[in-house]
């Protein structure tokens, strides 16, 4: 889909967003956070993170990083708008990103699960949620061509979450 006609849409729905999907969306972050260490690592980047209900649900300080301003302006702070594809931050510096049903409607998700990994430091964890409709074969199918290890699959309603550990390749900083 076209980022900007999905960031209008988000804009635009951002005030009823929590009223309409906490309900849908509380179990799996729920099911994600805790297949995650506890506290979650930090630094954390939340993809996708809309309302912040990731942030909130938590009781963490993830980055909340969304394309929507109108979504991250219900977020808690820090609060970062930009494109899950050109994610504006250094290769290793997260020790935890998640995307919580974030990744959708996408051709091809190499692009945006790399850039994931890329910001993700050696041995930190990548936890995903993947609507069923999304194929998530093609999410693993992807993954599988990334510097990073399965740790656990998780069904998840209508969705299918995903828990990976990011693998040191040669020229990483060390962990």
């Amino acid at each position: 889909m076209n980022p900007d006609v999905l960031r209008r849409s988000y804009d635009r729905f951002a005030h009823r967003y929590d009223a309409d999907f906490r309900a849908q969306q509380q179990p799996k972050i729920e099911a994600l956070l805790a297949a995650l260490p506890v506290p979650v690592p930090t630094p954390w980047l939340d993809v996708g993170a809309g309302t912040g209900l990731v942030a909130r649900l938590s009781g963490g300080r993830p980055i909340n990083l969304d394309l929507s301003a109108g979504m991250l302006g219900h977020a808690p702070p820090p609060r970062v708008q930009a494109d899950a594809h050109r994610l504006p931050f250094p290769d290793a510096t997260f020790r935890c990103v998640t995307a919580v049903t974030a990744l959708i409607d996408l051709v091809d998700p190499t692009p945006a699960l790399a850039e994931l990994v890329r910001v993700l430091r050696p041995g930190g964890w990548l936890a995903i949620s993947v609507l069923v409709r999304e194929q998530p074969a093609r999410f693993v199918d992807a993954l599988a061509g990334l510097p990073v290890t399965p740790a656990r699959r998780l069904a998840l309603d209508r969705d299918a979450g995903l828990v990976m550990r990011r693998t040191p390749v040669d020229g990483d900083p060390p962990m």
